[in-house]
């Protein structure tokens, strides 16, 4: 092969290379314009969406000049596009806050270390025509190449601080309103208590005094319905001022021995449960170790459980009551049984409820608020309270009282 040949090969080679590598600079720029497109789209479908986001979306470079404003930031500040781009964040800034976002824009450039990035926060912004309004700002920081950009995701919050404002001064008005209702309520109570009592005693009186005369039966009845109706009334009476003190005033804690509560009010009911012929039985431990709480409130506790356990006793051939203190843990358990007419289960669930009487027991007596009033008693000390009856064959109502000078609420039994 001369060299004529020899070079016309070796541009044939040469030709070829070259044709290779403008196939692939070709590729390179089809792949390119590819890619510019796929930009070109995702930056219009990302300003599509943040043009018809609900809340303001605001971007700023490092230097704080705004570079991109949707159309929520125009209707909430008052400034178009082609106004605010390019203009610094501190425009839609109130005057006492700005310090203060000049310093973190400082402090996160020079430190990288966000305080209020990644959180939503609750601010004061600035409208064009100078007003101030309320506002929920959530911040983020994104980088392109070696420039930092923050963006802000904004919500006008007006409306729902005047409503929330408006909630308040409603709620306000009805703690009032509430707190005159029940001044007047008391008020009344007591208005009432006085003649209700007055007529109770008046009736027995009344009735001691006829003794003299010959029996009349309707007479009588009229009588014993008078006292059935007054004494209603005073429980009622009483028992709603009891659950309208509880409502106002915490316990009154203090240290005091439970055994001792427990035999004053067995020694207030001797007299019912004698004329009853009820067997009593109290099972205290030696040592019962002091408990702190209302004392007064206790003993009530402890009186509505033992008055009604009489009450209900219903008609039975050996009637008895038995009241049981035991210490469990931190706490000690008081419990009071009887063997009486019981509840069914279906109304278990619902006598500690205000206002619930079980039916059809055939005691006239009774308001509905004096196991409602233990419920309240026993949590406010921390305690918890409960029932467990057998329809006719009685019922056992049982409370806890933490031991100790604070009581912990959260402790399990």
């Amino acid at each position: 092969m001369d060299d004529a040949d020899k070079k016309t090969e070796q541009l044939l080679a040469e030709l070829t290379e070259l044709r290779r590598r403008v196939g692939e600079l070709e590729a390179l720029e089809a792949g390119r314009l590819k890619v510019e497109q796929a930009l070109r789209d995702s930056e219009t479908r990302t300003r599509s969406v943040a043009q018809s986001a609900v809340d303001a979306i605001i971007s700023a470079g490092g230097d704080d000049r705004i570079v991109f404003w949707n159309k929520a930031a125009e209707r909430i500040f008052g400034y178009t596009e082609q106004e605010i781009l390019g203009q610094p964040v501190s425009i839609l800034i109130p005057p006492p806050l700005k310090d203060a976002h000049r310093r973190g824009m400082e402090r996160y450039l020079k430190t990288g270390r966000p305080s209020a990035i990644g959180k939503t926060l609750e601010l004061q912004g600035l409208r064009k025509d100078g007003s101030e309004f309320p506002l929920e700002l959530s911040l983020s920081a994104w980088h392109a190449g070696d420039r930092v950009y923050f963006t802000g995701i904004i919500r006008d919050i007006t409306a729902r601080k005047k409503a929330e404002r408006a909630l308040a001064a409603s709620a306000e008005t009805a703690r009032r309103r509430t707190e005159e209702l029940e001044s007047l309520v008391q008020m009344v109570i007591h208005d009432l208590k006085s003649p209700v009592i007055t007529i109770a005693g008046m009736v027995n009186i009344l009735k001691k005094t006829l003794k003299e005369f010959p029996p009349d039966e309707a007479r009588q009845k009229i009588l014993e319905q008078i006292c059935a109706s007054s004494e209603t009334m005073e429980h009622f009476l009483r028992d709603l001022l009891d659950g309208l003190v509880l409502e106002q005033q915490p316990p009154n804690r203090g240290p005091f021995r439970l055994g001792e509560v427990v035999k004053r009010v067995i020694a207030r009911h001797k007299q019912a449960v004698e004329e009853r012929g009820i067997s009593v039985t109290v099972d205290l431990p030696d040592s019962i170790p002091e408990v702190f709480a209302d004392e007064r409130r206790i003993e009530q506790v402890i009186e509505n459980l033992v008055g009604n356990a009489i009450r209900y006793m219903g008609e039975k051939g050996s009637p008895a009551l038995r009241l049981q203190v035991a210490l469990q843990k931190n706490r000690l358990v008081t419990t009071v049984s009887d063997n009486g007419i019981g509840i069914p289960a279906t109304f278990q669930e619902k006598v500690f409820d205000r206002f619930f009487r079980v039916p059809n027991t055939g005691v006239k007596v009774g308001t509905g608020l004096g196991l409602s009033i233990v419920k309240k008693i026993v949590e406010s000390h921390g305690g918890i309270v409960w029932v467990d009856s057998e329809d006719g064959k009685g019922s056992t109502f049982g409370f806890t009282l933490p031991v100790g000078n604070i009581p912990d609420l959260h402790q399990p039994d």
